[in-house]
């Protein structure tokens, strides 16, 4: 599907481009489709750590934001959780919801991991694992409703955020036999999720918005200065 998704895209990428419209929107495809090309590299579920963290990334380039001004500044996770709202509203054919849906076994493994919740770590004995454990029951009944698999997706990704950021911190070992099922997982979820994306946005024509991909935190620029080597 990533070839398919790809070369759509670069239907729509040469066209905007020789029009010289919609800056925001062509250089966010074009740093996602990149990361996304080289995560589906790493091969499952030997480099599943790899796979994860490249995927997150090809994702992060398509909703990050970034305001000079700390006291407006948008706190990450508002700025992720807005996007993966516009991402299921736009996406009038249930394409989300369906790949959700066909790794259902797997985002159920991310939302019982009791390691992947905040409050566990505030408290970790039996009694907080054990509530963690509870949750793919109550999320469950969502997978169903196209009105409601938001409420799927926006638990799943704070699941994952934990896991990113145990990975990208270096709070969790490379290759660990002791997160495997859970990396695995996610690894599968974030780079099937994040193709369904770039799917609705170039099949959908989400890209004509030019105004809500903007601004594009760190747009290449010309040094000002030259220097040496």
């Amino acid at each position: 599907m990533f070839d398919a998704i790809s070369k759509l895209w670069s239907n729509h990428h040469k066209r905007l481009s020789e029009a010289g419209t919609h800056d925001a929107i062509r250089l966010r495809m074009h740093r996602a489709f990149s990361w996304m090309r080289k995560a589906q590299e790493f091969e499952m579920p030997d480099d599943a750590d790899t796979r994860f963290l490249f995927s997150w990334i090809a994702l992060n380039t398509l909703y990050a934001k970034w305001d000079s001004d700390l006291t407006n500044r948008e706190p990450e996770w508002k700025t992720r959780e807005a996007f993966l709202k516009r991402m299921v509203k736009s996406d009038i054919c249930g394409r989300i919801q369906e790949v959700i849906f066909e790794n259902r076994k797997y985002c159920d493994r991310l939302l019982s991991e009791e390691h992947l919740i905040n409050s566990y770590w505030g408290n970790p004995t039996e009694e907080e694992a054990r509530k963690a454990r509870t949750k793919p029951r109550k999320v469950g009944k969502h997978y169903h409703d196209t009105e409601e698999v938001i409420n799927v997706v926006i638990p799943l990704f704070k699941c994952m955020t934990m896991l990113r950021s145990q990975l990208v911190h270096g709070m969790s070992t490379y290759g660990s036999s002791a997160n495997r099922a859970v990396v695995e997982a996610g690894a599968k979820v974030v780079f099937d999720f994040t193709l369904t994306v770039l799917r609705v946005i170039a099949e959908d024509g989400l890209w004509e918005d030019d105004e809500s991909w903007k601004p594009v935190p760190y747009p290449p620029m010309e040094p000002h200065f030259r220097r040496d080597a």
